[in-house]
Parts: structure tokens; sequence; C-alpha cells
């Protein structure tokens, strides 16, 4: 089946997105040990404070020092859980922010390793597969997302922050199909009228990928009449219900596809 170039921001089959050179890490210098782990996190969360608001040279500098002061939680208190998961999760992100995917990668999957039990375990499997997917690499990408609904008693929120990404993932390989079976599974657990929407967007664009327009039309209405209720309250949620409305890209490509499909029996019809 010839997949629309509508829907695929990347070819089906591609070379790897080029990745620049990482920055090399900084020279690592001792941090002094505190009392116990706690006291070490803090330690570190008041150096990572200190580079807010700098920039240029100073910044990178100020984030390589908050970065080393989070590692220091893993080298003084190894296996304190929560804390080290912690430590490690925001480590990644200091890493992410200066460029160094692999240092970043490697101190998320930290984060799940030591985040039994934690939100840091869902949060750093989730981010992993931001990383593969900002590279381009879908596969693994779909691992770790998939990986995050099967932490035992994941909460709602990152089981379906995972179903979303998945979906998103999906759709940029053109696999139609299967987004939309997530997108579904997204739509009957979600956690209010606004992550209906959402996953409704992604369901339907599934369904135009797939050409079931008259599928996709009737999601579109069944999902505006399910929500018709909400919106006419007056409230801020409503408000913010209708942009969400007005945000979805579904209708926009139902619409072009509708009016393609239009052009073509058009021609055929001569």
């Amino acid at each position: 089946m010839l997949i629309p170039a509508l829907f695929l921001a990347v070819p089906m089959f591609q070379s790897p997105v080029p990745v620049p050179p990482e920055p090399p890490p900084a020279v690592q210098v001792a941090v002094p040990r505190q009392a116990t782990a706690s006291l070490q996190l803090a330690h570190a969360k008041t150096v990572r404070a200190a580079a807010r608001g700098a920039s240029g040279a100073a910044r990178v500098e100020a984030l390589q020092e908050a970065a080393t002061a989070y590692q220091a939680v893993t080298d003084h208190f190894p296996g304190h859980g929560v804390v080290q998961a912690e430590a490690a999760f925001r480590r990644g992100e200091i890493q992410r922010a200066l460029g160094r995917t692999g240092l970043a990668r490697a101190a998320f999957l930290e984060a799940y390793d030591a985040g039994n039990g934690t939100d840091y375990a869902a949060r750093g499997l989730i981010e992993v597969g931001h990383l593969h997917r900002r590279a381009a690499e879908f596969d693994q990408a779909l691992a770790h997302y998939r990986k995050v609904r099967e932490i035992p008693g994941v909460l709602l929120r990152y089981s379906n922050d995972s179903l979303e990404w998945e979906c998103k993932a999906l759709l940029r390989v053109g696999a139609f199909e299967e987004a939309g079976r997530v997108a579904a599974l997204w739509s009957a657990n979600a956690e209010g009228p606004l992550d209906v929407v959402r996953a409704a967007d992604l369901e339907i664009q599934a369904l135009v990928g797939m050409d079931a327009l008259d599928r996709a039309e009737a999601r579109l209405a069944q999902v505006q009449a399910q929500l018709e209720p909400f919106v006419q309250e007056p409230s801020k949620e409503a408000e913010q219900l209708r942009k969400a409305l007005e945000r979805m890209k579904a209708p926009e490509l139902l619409h072009e596809r509708r009016s393609r499909q239009g052009v073509g029996q058009q021609v055929l019809a001569r």
C-alpha cells in the first residue's frame, strides 16, 4: 500500500539522522560528601539553582557543575532508591540540555533502574524514548515507550503518556493501523476530556492514513457529540476544551483527503 506523503514527516525507510558529536564532558571536580543522601541531593539542587539566569559559557559551566553535583549523589550514596533516581533524572535533563545524548540516555536509564516504585522509573523510560525518537531511531523509541506500561503499578498519567508518544512514533513511520489501535486504547483510558480530544485526533489521523475516511468522519462526529455538553459550560475548563478541539489536526487532514478524492473521481468521470 502506498503511504500518503501527507502523513509522513520522515520517509518510512531512511538513513539515520546525522548526529553531531557530543560536547566533551567537563573535568570532574570532587564534590564533598554530605551526611545523608537527602542532603547530598539538596546540595545538588542548590548548585543547579545557581545556574538559572546564566547564559553563554557561564551557563554551560554552571550546568556542568550541577551535573557533577547530581552525579555525586550516586557516587556517595549508591542504592538509595528514590533519592538516587531523582538525582539521575535531573542529571539526564542537564546532559540533554548540554547536547550530550549518550550521557543523558545513561542517566535516564539509571533513573529507571534506581526508581523502582517511583515516578522516575516511568519518566526515565519516556525520556529515553524521546531521545531515540528525535534521532529517528523509531524501533528503540517504541520499545521504551511500551516498556513503561510493563512497570507494576505505573500511574495512569505515565501509561497514557507512553501511549500518546507510541502513537505519534507509529504515525511517523506510516504504521497507521497499529497507531489507530494505540490511540483508541489511550482514548478508552483518558483521564479527562482534554485527553479524549488529543487521543481522538491521533486516532482519526490514523484512519485517514488508512484511507478509512468514512470511519474517520464517524469518529470525529462521535467525539464532537460526546464533548458538546462539556464545551457549553461557562468555565475555564470548557474554554480549554474548545481550544483543544480547534487545534485538532485531523479535521483538516480529513478535508484535504476528501478533496483530493473528489478531484480524482472527477478526472475518472471525464
